[in-house]
Protein backbone atom coordinates (compact mmCIF):
# COMPACT_ATOMS: atom_id res chain seq x y z
CA UNK A 1 0.00 0.00 0.00
CA UNK A 2 1.36 3.32 -1.06
CA UNK A 3 1.93 5.47 2.13
CA UNK A 4 0.40 8.84 2.10
CA UNK A 5 3.18 11.17 2.23
CA UNK A 6 2.41 14.51 4.51
CA UNK A 7 4.46 17.69 4.91
CA UNK A 8 4.24 19.70 8.29
CA UNK A 9 5.54 23.58 7.76
CA UNK A 10 5.96 25.24 10.44
CA UNK A 11 8.16 28.31 11.16
CA UNK A 12 10.25 27.62 14.07
CA UNK A 13 10.45 25.10 17.26
CA UNK A 14 10.88 27.75 19.61
CA UNK A 15 7.41 28.29 20.72
CA UNK A 16 7.12 24.99 22.92
CA UNK A 17 3.90 24.45 23.08
CA UNK A 18 3.04 24.76 19.20
CA UNK A 19 5.83 23.17 18.02
CA UNK A 20 6.05 20.10 20.55
CA UNK A 21 2.39 19.77 20.00
CA UNK A 22 2.72 18.70 16.37
CA UNK A 23 5.79 16.37 17.57
CA UNK A 24 3.85 14.60 18.90
CA UNK A 25 1.39 14.06 16.57
CA UNK A 26 3.31 13.43 13.75
CA UNK A 27 5.52 10.66 15.62
CA UNK A 28 2.58 8.54 16.67
CA UNK A 29 1.22 8.71 13.16
CA UNK A 30 0.68 4.79 12.02
CA UNK A 31 3.90 4.59 9.55
CA UNK A 32 2.68 1.50 7.99
CA UNK A 33 0.28 4.35 6.47
CA UNK A 34 1.48 7.92 6.58
CA UNK A 35 4.89 9.16 6.20
CA UNK A 36 5.40 12.83 7.57
CA UNK A 37 8.00 15.12 6.63
CA UNK A 38 8.64 18.90 8.43
CA UNK A 39 9.74 21.82 6.52
CA UNK A 40 10.87 24.58 9.11
CA UNK A 41 12.22 28.01 8.38
CA UNK A 42 15.60 27.37 10.84
CA UNK A 43 16.84 25.07 13.00
CA UNK A 44 17.51 27.00 16.52
CA UNK A 45 15.71 26.22 19.76
CA UNK A 46 16.37 23.56 22.16
CA UNK A 47 13.10 22.00 21.13
CA UNK A 48 14.72 21.32 17.65
CA UNK A 49 17.11 18.38 19.22
CA UNK A 50 13.71 16.97 20.00
CA UNK A 51 13.07 16.78 15.98
CA UNK A 52 16.72 15.74 15.38
CA UNK A 53 16.14 12.63 17.63
CA UNK A 54 12.87 12.19 16.64
CA UNK A 55 13.80 10.18 13.45
CA UNK A 56 11.69 12.30 11.41
CA UNK A 57 13.33 13.75 7.99
CA UNK A 58 12.94 17.61 8.16
CA UNK A 59 13.92 20.11 5.69
CA UNK A 60 15.12 23.98 6.35
CA UNK A 61 13.86 26.08 3.65
CA UNK A 62 12.24 29.81 3.03
CA UNK A 63 8.60 28.83 2.43
CA UNK A 64 6.91 31.85 3.04
CA UNK A 65 6.89 34.32 0.49
CA UNK A 66 5.62 38.09 0.63
CA UNK A 67 2.41 39.17 -0.49
CA UNK A 68 3.15 41.95 -2.25
CA UNK A 69 3.56 43.17 -4.39
CA UNK A 70 1.73 40.05 -6.38
CA UNK A 71 4.09 39.62 -8.89
CA UNK A 72 6.69 38.52 -6.25
CA UNK A 73 4.61 36.56 -4.29
CA UNK A 74 3.92 34.77 -7.45
CA UNK A 75 7.37 34.17 -8.30
CA UNK A 76 8.12 32.90 -4.66
CA UNK A 77 5.12 30.64 -4.43
CA UNK A 78 6.58 29.00 -7.90
CA UNK A 79 9.60 28.36 -6.45
CA UNK A 80 8.35 27.36 -3.56
CA UNK A 81 5.80 25.27 -5.22
CA UNK A 82 9.04 23.18 -7.35
CA UNK A 83 10.87 22.36 -4.07
CA UNK A 84 7.78 21.08 -2.30
CA UNK A 85 7.13 19.10 -6.10
CA UNK A 86 10.39 17.23 -4.83
CA UNK A 87 9.44 16.16 -1.85
CA UNK A 88 6.02 14.31 -3.93
CA UNK A 89 3.36 15.16 -0.98
CA UNK A 90 -0.04 14.15 -0.94
CA UNK A 91 -0.75 16.72 1.70
CA UNK A 92 0.67 19.60 3.30
CA UNK A 93 -0.35 20.60 6.41
CA UNK A 94 0.71 24.62 7.97
CA UNK A 95 1.23 24.80 11.47
CA UNK A 96 1.64 28.63 10.75
CA UNK A 97 -0.99 30.13 12.80
CA UNK A 98 -1.18 33.65 10.86
CA UNK A 99 -3.24 34.44 7.87
CA UNK A 100 -0.66 34.38 5.51
CA UNK A 101 -1.89 32.39 2.36
CA UNK A 102 1.21 32.34 0.11
CA UNK A 103 2.47 28.47 1.62
CA UNK A 104 -1.64 27.89 0.71
CA UNK A 105 -0.77 29.09 -2.60
CA UNK A 106 2.55 26.60 -3.37
CA UNK A 107 0.89 23.72 -2.16
CA UNK A 108 -2.19 23.97 -4.90
CA UNK A 109 0.75 25.29 -7.24
CA UNK A 110 2.51 21.61 -6.18
CA UNK A 111 -0.62 19.73 -6.85
CA UNK A 112 -0.42 18.73 -2.96
CA UNK A 113 -4.05 19.26 -0.88
CA UNK A 114 -3.54 22.11 1.52
CA UNK A 115 -4.74 22.13 6.00
CA UNK A 116 -4.00 24.43 8.28
CA UNK A 117 -4.64 24.42 11.78
CA UNK A 118 -6.73 27.86 13.01
CA UNK A 119 -5.66 27.97 16.67
CA UNK A 120 -6.02 31.65 18.05
CA UNK A 121 -9.28 33.62 17.23
CA UNK A 122 -7.46 36.15 14.82
CA UNK A 123 -9.75 37.01 12.11
CA UNK A 124 -11.59 40.08 11.85
CA UNK A 125 -9.75 43.40 10.95
CA UNK A 126 -6.72 44.04 8.49
CA UNK A 127 -6.07 40.02 7.79
CA UNK A 128 -9.64 39.67 7.10
CA UNK A 129 -9.52 39.07 3.14
CA UNK A 130 -5.72 37.05 3.71
CA UNK A 131 -8.06 34.57 6.08
CA UNK A 132 -10.26 34.45 3.77
CA UNK A 133 -8.11 34.02 0.92
CA UNK A 134 -6.38 30.88 3.10
CA UNK A 135 -9.61 29.05 3.64
CA UNK A 136 -10.72 29.27 0.12
CA UNK A 137 -7.42 27.64 -0.82
CA UNK A 138 -7.32 24.78 2.16
CA UNK A 139 -8.86 21.32 1.43
CA UNK A 140 -9.20 20.96 4.77
CA UNK A 141 -9.40 23.15 8.40
CA UNK A 142 -8.68 21.95 11.85
CA UNK A 143 -10.38 24.38 14.40
CA UNK A 144 -9.68 24.23 18.10
CA UNK A 145 -13.00 25.38 19.41
CA UNK A 146 -16.54 25.59 19.49
CA UNK A 147 -16.58 29.32 19.18
CA UNK A 148 -14.61 29.61 16.95
CA UNK A 149 -16.06 27.13 14.82
CA UNK A 150 -19.70 29.48 15.20
CA UNK A 151 -18.05 32.74 14.27
CA UNK A 152 -15.61 32.42 11.42
CA UNK A 153 -16.26 28.53 9.84
CA UNK A 154 -19.93 28.19 10.41
CA UNK A 155 -21.34 25.65 7.85
CA UNK A 156 -18.28 25.17 6.09
CA UNK A 157 -17.93 21.52 5.08
CA UNK A 158 -14.24 21.96 5.46
CA UNK A 159 -13.60 23.03 8.90
CA UNK A 160 -13.81 20.19 11.77
CA UNK A 161 -13.12 20.21 15.35
CA UNK A 162 -9.78 18.82 16.25
CA UNK A 163 -8.49 19.74 19.37
CA UNK A 164 -4.36 19.76 20.37
CA UNK A 165 -4.07 16.53 22.43
CA UNK A 166 -2.55 15.46 25.84
CA UNK A 167 0.18 12.55 26.29
CA UNK A 168 -1.44 10.81 28.85
CA UNK A 169 1.63 8.63 29.45
CA UNK A 170 3.56 11.72 30.12
CA UNK A 171 1.38 13.97 32.29
CA UNK A 172 -0.78 12.09 34.77
CA UNK A 173 -1.10 12.40 38.67
CA UNK A 174 2.52 11.72 40.27
CA UNK A 175 3.70 12.59 43.73
CA UNK A 176 5.28 15.80 44.97
CA UNK A 177 9.36 16.10 43.23
CA UNK A 178 10.87 17.36 46.74
CA UNK A 179 13.85 18.50 44.69
CA UNK A 180 12.09 20.93 42.91
CA UNK A 181 10.39 22.45 46.42
CA UNK A 182 14.06 22.85 47.30
CA UNK A 183 14.68 24.13 44.15
CA UNK A 184 12.26 26.92 44.63
CA UNK A 185 12.32 27.04 47.97
CA UNK A 186 8.87 26.18 49.18
CA UNK A 187 7.68 24.99 52.85
CA UNK A 188 5.99 21.32 52.44
CA UNK A 189 3.26 23.21 54.96
CA UNK A 190 2.22 25.58 51.82
CA UNK A 191 -0.08 25.33 49.28
CA UNK A 192 1.05 25.88 45.54
CA UNK A 193 -0.87 27.60 43.11
CA UNK A 194 0.57 27.52 39.17
CA UNK A 195 0.36 28.98 36.28
CA UNK A 196 1.83 27.91 33.48
CA UNK A 197 1.80 30.68 30.12
CA UNK A 198 3.62 32.97 28.41
CA UNK A 199 3.82 35.95 29.53
CA UNK A 200 2.06 38.38 27.42
CA UNK A 201 -0.82 40.58 28.20
CA UNK A 202 -3.37 38.51 27.35
CA UNK A 203 -2.81 35.59 29.69
CA UNK A 204 -3.89 38.23 32.83
CA UNK A 205 -0.85 37.53 35.13
CA UNK A 206 -0.93 41.03 36.14
CA UNK A 207 -4.51 40.37 37.67
CA UNK A 208 -3.65 36.94 39.15
CA UNK A 209 -0.94 38.32 41.08
CA UNK A 210 -3.42 40.93 42.03
CA UNK A 211 -6.08 38.13 42.88
CA UNK A 212 -3.73 36.51 45.18
CA UNK A 213 -2.44 39.31 46.92
CA UNK A 214 -5.78 40.50 48.25
CA UNK A 215 -6.60 36.40 48.51
CA UNK A 216 -6.70 35.25 52.54
CA UNK A 217 -4.95 32.25 51.44
CA UNK A 218 -1.59 34.52 50.92
CA UNK A 219 0.26 34.16 53.65
CA UNK A 220 0.27 30.40 54.12
CA UNK A 221 0.63 29.83 49.93
CA UNK A 222 3.10 30.10 47.12
CA UNK A 223 1.85 30.81 43.51
CA UNK A 224 4.69 29.63 40.79
CA UNK A 225 4.44 30.94 37.78
CA UNK A 226 6.18 29.17 34.80
CA UNK A 227 6.97 31.45 31.80
CA UNK A 228 9.58 33.49 30.54
CA UNK A 229 9.75 36.67 32.63
CA UNK A 230 12.57 38.30 30.38
CA UNK A 231 10.81 41.10 29.02
CA UNK A 232 9.61 44.38 29.78
CA UNK A 233 6.23 42.69 30.99
CA UNK A 234 8.09 40.70 33.13
CA UNK A 235 9.93 43.69 34.58
CA UNK A 236 6.74 45.03 35.11
CA UNK A 237 5.23 41.76 37.10
CA UNK A 238 7.53 41.54 39.35
CA UNK A 239 7.52 45.34 40.12
CA UNK A 240 3.95 44.76 40.72
CA UNK A 241 4.47 41.78 43.20
CA UNK A 242 6.91 43.83 45.42
CA UNK A 243 4.50 46.86 45.62
CA UNK A 244 1.76 44.34 46.56
CA UNK A 245 3.78 43.02 48.96
CA UNK A 246 3.96 39.20 48.09
CA UNK A 247 7.13 39.25 46.81
CA UNK A 248 8.24 36.17 49.26
CA UNK A 249 5.37 34.38 48.00
CA UNK A 250 5.11 34.81 44.14
CA UNK A 251 7.62 32.82 42.44
CA UNK A 252 8.80 33.20 38.68
CA UNK A 253 10.85 29.99 37.39
CA UNK A 254 11.46 31.26 33.98
CA UNK A 255 10.98 28.99 31.03
CA UNK A 256 11.49 25.58 32.38
CA UNK A 257 11.25 22.15 29.69
CA UNK A 258 10.22 20.02 33.26
CA UNK A 259 6.55 21.46 33.46
CA UNK A 260 5.14 18.03 34.06
CA UNK A 261 7.49 17.66 37.21
CA UNK A 262 6.76 21.24 38.43
CA UNK A 263 3.03 20.10 37.86
CA UNK A 264 3.37 18.00 41.23
CA UNK A 265 3.53 20.75 43.06
CA UNK A 266 0.59 22.24 42.73
CA UNK A 267 -2.90 21.98 44.67
CA UNK A 268 -4.26 24.34 42.42
CA UNK A 269 -3.97 25.96 38.16
CA UNK A 270 -5.37 28.85 37.58
CA UNK A 271 -5.13 30.33 33.75
CA UNK A 272 -7.00 33.93 33.71
CA UNK A 273 -6.81 34.80 30.16
CA UNK A 274 -8.22 37.80 29.53
CA UNK A 275 -8.98 37.62 26.02
CA UNK A 276 -9.49 34.72 23.35
CA UNK A 277 -7.83 31.92 23.36
CA UNK A 278 -7.49 28.41 20.78
CA UNK A 279 -7.21 25.64 23.24
CA UNK A 280 -4.82 26.12 25.64
CA UNK A 281 -2.41 23.04 26.12
CA UNK A 282 -1.21 24.12 29.64
CA UNK A 283 -5.06 23.68 31.04
CA UNK A 284 -4.97 20.05 29.08
CA UNK A 285 -1.91 19.16 30.95
CA UNK A 286 -2.61 20.92 34.15
CA UNK A 287 -6.17 18.58 33.89
CA UNK A 288 -4.82 15.41 33.23
CA UNK A 289 -2.64 15.70 35.50
CA UNK A 290 -4.90 15.51 38.62
CA UNK A 291 -4.92 19.49 39.74
CA UNK A 292 -7.69 21.38 40.34
CA UNK A 293 -7.96 24.36 37.05
CA UNK A 294 -9.93 27.36 37.41
CA UNK A 295 -9.61 29.31 34.43
CA UNK A 296 -11.23 32.60 32.94
CA UNK A 297 -14.53 32.24 30.68
CA UNK A 298 -13.74 33.12 27.70
CA UNK A 299 -13.55 31.37 23.81
CA UNK A 300 -11.30 28.37 24.14
CA UNK A 301 -11.25 27.65 27.96
CA UNK A 302 -14.57 27.54 28.48
CA UNK A 303 -14.67 24.30 26.39
CA UNK A 304 -12.08 22.51 28.50
CA UNK A 305 -14.07 23.15 31.49
CA UNK A 306 -17.79 23.30 30.29
CA UNK A 307 -18.73 20.41 32.31
CA UNK A 308 -17.73 21.88 35.33
CA UNK A 309 -18.72 25.26 34.91
CA UNK A 310 -18.13 26.79 38.57
CA UNK A 311 -14.27 26.53 37.33
CA UNK A 312 -15.17 29.79 35.05
CA UNK A 313 -14.74 32.78 36.41
CA UNK A 314 -14.97 36.24 34.49
CA UNK A 315 -11.97 38.04 32.70
CA UNK A 316 -10.34 40.61 34.19
CA UNK A 317 -11.34 40.56 37.80
CA UNK A 318 -8.81 39.75 40.31
CA UNK A 319 -11.60 39.99 43.04
CA UNK A 320 -13.01 36.37 41.41
CA UNK A 321 -9.43 35.03 41.50
CA UNK A 322 -8.87 36.25 45.19
CA UNK A 323 -12.64 34.21 45.65
CA UNK A 324 -11.80 31.20 43.59
CA UNK A 325 -8.37 30.80 45.51
CA UNK A 326 -9.72 30.90 48.65
CA UNK A 327 -12.29 28.74 47.77
CA UNK A 328 -10.55 25.67 46.02
CA UNK A 329 -7.56 25.81 47.94
CA UNK A 330 -10.10 24.43 50.76
CA UNK A 331 -12.77 22.38 49.76
CA UNK A 332 -13.50 18.83 50.97
CA UNK A 333 -11.34 15.80 50.03
CA UNK A 334 -14.24 14.33 48.53
CA UNK A 335 -15.15 17.46 46.43
CA UNK A 336 -11.27 17.68 44.87
CA UNK A 337 -11.41 13.92 44.02
CA UNK A 338 -14.45 14.32 42.17
CA UNK A 339 -13.34 17.35 39.93
CA UNK A 340 -9.78 15.81 39.50
CA UNK A 341 -11.73 12.68 38.43
CA UNK A 342 -14.08 14.65 36.02
CA UNK A 343 -11.17 16.07 34.70
CA UNK A 344 -9.24 13.29 33.57
CA UNK A 345 -12.69 12.00 31.82
CA UNK A 346 -12.88 15.41 29.81
CA UNK A 347 -9.56 14.70 28.88
CA UNK A 348 -10.04 11.09 27.94
CA UNK A 349 -12.99 11.64 26.31
CA UNK A 350 -11.80 15.10 24.42
CA UNK A 351 -8.68 16.34 24.25
CA UNK A 352 -5.86 13.06 24.44
CA UNK A 353 -3.29 12.38 21.88
CA UNK A 354 -4.65 9.46 21.12
CA UNK A 355 -7.96 10.82 19.99
CA UNK A 356 -6.33 13.45 18.42
CA UNK A 357 -3.80 11.02 16.17
CA UNK A 358 -7.36 9.08 15.74
CA UNK A 359 -9.21 12.10 14.37
CA UNK A 360 -6.09 13.62 12.45
CA UNK A 361 -5.82 10.07 10.49
CA UNK A 362 -9.19 9.92 9.29
CA UNK A 363 -9.13 13.19 8.19
CA UNK A 364 -6.10 12.22 6.22
CA UNK A 365 -7.72 9.31 4.71
CA UNK A 366 -10.61 11.58 3.91
CA UNK A 367 -8.90 13.81 1.82
CA UNK A 368 -7.19 11.29 -0.16
CA UNK A 369 -10.48 9.53 -1.11
CA UNK A 370 -12.18 12.55 -2.32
Amino acid sequence: MKKIKIIYTIPNFDTCATGYAMLKLITNLNKEEFEPLIVCLHDRGKLFELVKDSGIPYYIYPYLSPLKPRYILLFKCIKVALFFKRLKPDLIFSYHYSSDFSEALSAKLAGAKFLYIKKNMGWRGPSYKQWRIKTWLADAITVQNTDMMKEFFSNNPKASIISLGVDTQEYFPRPKNINLMLEFGINEQYKVILCVANIIPKKGIDFLIKGFATSSSKNNSILLIVGDDQSELGTHLHALKNELGVADNVIFTGKRFDVKEILSLADLFILPSTGNEGAPVAIQEAMASGIVVVTTDTPGNRDQLNELPKQLIPPVDEKSIASAIDHFLYISEKERRFIIDKQIQIIKNRYSLTEEIRKHELLYRQLMRR
